[in-house]
């Protein structure tokens, strides 16, 4: 055979096994703090199984709006891989949570009912447009922390009792949860409920750079040091297979900077919650997860860290890190990580002219350094301030293309938000005829949009090593002198 036709063989077996770019999958991944959580255990249950219930006419009504109102959104971002934070677990529909490892595939009844009865009904109306329906093949509830008593004075307040004591801050066992939806296969989980804060080399437990009564060490009793838990809800990474390959979604909510003492206990467990992504995409080997594993992520892994983080790159209450003699945001030890992709924020119309809106009863946003259209959350105009805290960040091994925060901005700042505009989807920061105050939540949906490269399959492989063979060949033929035979 000819030197050249063993060239444009191999040339051929090359073409046959590389993928085409139209498999190269785009891929949306979000996260929602819908504050789906309830006043009491088993509410959002019941709200959830009633769907036609909604009205503004009583508090039922009124929580069955909301989460009507929380679905609408999800259609209209339309992600493929989903986080929502503070929805309350439940254990196949009893109320409640403990320190058992979900398998791989539970999902709560609640999670179930928002799926059939929420997300699968078409909303909108003549002003705004209506939504489709909204379909999640695949669903993963994990356990949570969150009102899961401690057995332990965790306030030093003298007394065992409440929600500042629990493990993770609850008023009851499964309050302020998580759930994850998935248009793709969900092929692995790892939960790390039960991680130790202790564990973690150089934590903020045991390393606290503060002296005096508000060092941590000090502050809990070695009983309590040597038992609490790093996750005030839960760390999971829910591995999906999306074009033959799998892409870790880092899920978590860690606790609000905010609401302790002096000794800033909840601030500097943010930090190390936040800190624990950053360890664990680094391939730690010092983390142990629920299902008995060791160990972080393998070097180049695809992932996508997403939750409520609260914690702003610049403004609020976060704990204050020093890298280099240069002070940084809990957020920053993500935001800076090498292995993460940051090229592209999200950001909002409606982030900016919220920012500049009637004052709910306060200035703060006047002093925030951080650009308001990156916001993703309507907090009080007297503190903190409306604040980015919501992320969805890809690994830096993924092509981001396209990102936003659903937060439109308001057309009439001078009428009630009820005429049935996008607005009216999200509101203001206080409006006492709806539940809680606001028409869905005070945090904003994010979503980052990354390419996804298919994966040849095993035949195409054999393929391409044949081609690459065939070109050796040819070139040690041309190499000799010899003809192709």
């Amino acid at each position: 055979m000819h030197l050249h036709s063993w060239a444009i063989l191999a040339t051929a077996a090359l073409a046959a096994a590389a993928p085409a770019a139209a498999d190269t999958t785009a891929v949306r991944f979000a996260t929602f703090n819908a504050s789906l959580n309830r006043d009491a255990a088993g509410q959002l249950l019941a709200d959830l199984a009633n769907p036609a219930g909604a009205s503004l006419a009583d508090p039922t009504g009124r929580r069955i709006l909301q989460a009507h109102n929380v679905a609408e959104i999800l259609q209209r971002v339309d992600a493929d891989v989903l986080l929502v934070n503070e929805f309350d677990f439940d254990l196949a529909g009893t109320a409640g949570a403990s320190s058992l490892a979900m398998p791989l595939g539970y999902a709560s009844q609640a999670a179930q009912r928002f799926q059939d009865n929420f997300l699968s009904a078409a909303h909108g109306n003549a002003v705004r447009g209506s939504t489709a329906a909204l379909q999640y093949a695949y669903r993963y509830t994990p356990n949570t922390n969150t009102g899961l008593a401690s057995g332990y004075d965790l306030n030093n307040n003298g007394v065992v009792a409440g929600g500042d004591d629990a493990w993770g801050f609850g008023n009851y066992a499964g309050q302020y949860g998580m759930t994850i939806y998935s248009k793709y296969e969900i092929v692995g989980v790892r939960s790390f409920q039960t991680f130790k804060w202790k564990d973690m080399p150089g934590n903020l437990l045991t390393n606290d750079p503060v002296a005096g009564g508000n060092n941590l060490y000090n502050f809990y009793s070695a009983d309590e040091t040597a038992n609490l838990r790093l996750s005030s809800k839960n760390h999971v990474d829910v591995t999906v297979r999306i074009n033959g390959q799998d892409v870790h979604f880092l899920t978590a909510h860690p606790t609000p900077p905010t609401f302790d003492g002096a000794e800033d206990r909840n601030g500097k467990r943010n930090h190390d919650e936040i800190r624990f992504w950053a360890d664990y995409v680094s391939g730690a080997d010092y983390l142990y997860d629920d299902q008995g594993g060791t160990g972080g992520l393998a070097a180049g892994a695809k992932f996508v860290i997403a939750g409520d983080y609260n914690a702003d790159p610049l403004d609020g209450d976060s704990f204050k890190g020093i890298v280099g003699g240069q002070a940084y945001n809990a957020i920053g030890q993500l935001l800076n990580h090498p292995l993460v992709n940051t090229g592209v924020t999200p950001s909002s119309a409606g982030g900016t002219a919220a920012a500049g809106y009637p004052s709910n009863n306060g200035s703060a946003n006047a002093s925030h350094l951080g650009d308001p259209s990156q916001d993703t959350a309507d907090f009080s105009d007297s503190a903190p301030g409306n604040l980015r805290v919501d992320y969805v960040l890809p690994s830096a091994n993924l092509a981001i293309h396209g990102a936003g925060v659903f937060w439109p901005v308001d057309p009439d700042t001078g009428v009630a938000n009820n005429t049935g505009d996008l607005f009216d989807l999200v509101g203001t920061f206080r409006n006492p005829s709806l539940y809680a105050n606001l028409a869905s939540s005070d945090h904003k949906a994010v979503w980052v949009d990354v390419s996804i490269p298919a994966v040849p399959e095993p035949g195409n492989w054999a393929l391409m090593v044949g081609g690459l063979a065939l070109l050796g060949v040819a070139a040690r033929g041309r190499a000799s002198g010899l003809p192709g035979h």
